[in-house]
């Protein structure tokens, strides 16, 4: 019986640690008020201040909601009411000179300030066109 429970804690080990490695923290929430929701891989959750947000999450505000949140770059994302907005891509190592960060605005009204990373590796992403930040 011992024999068969090896294998079975091997591949939950397996599937535990490739579900965690998915889902890829790239910053946290700085403020919510008074709501907001994120939506990851089909899971909505409600996000408050200090909750993390990941690579591929849709952040969406109410009529009065609003949301702020700061990456590991120091980059920085106000959401305001009723928007919608996606956090495509995410890519940034301190120590390596590859980086880049894209989000993708739905509907609404936001703000985004640069963080550490060469201005051109920013980009806003909109239904009529695409930002790119230069010096």
């Amino acid at each position: 019986m011992n024999k068969l429970w090896i294998p079975a804690a091997v591949i939950a080990v397996l599937l535990l640690s490739s579900t965690a490695h998915a889902q890829q923290t790239i910053g946290s929430t700085t403020s919510v008020t008074p709501s907001a929701t994120g939506n990851y891989g089909g899971n909505q959750r409600t996000l408050q201040t200090g909750t993390s947000v990941y690579h591929q999450e849709n952040i969406q505000t109410g009529d009065t909601g609003r949301t702020a949140m700061r990456f590991h770059d120091n980059s920085n994302l106000q959401v305001g009411p009723k928007s919608s907005v996606k956090l495509d891509k995410f890519v940034y190592d301190p120590n390596k000179s590859a980086a880049s960060v894209a989000v993708e605005a739905a509907r609404g009204s936001f703000r985004f300030t640069t963080g550490q990373q060469n201005k051109g590796s920013y980009q806003v992403k909109t239904p009529y066109g695409t930002l790119g930040i230069r010096g």
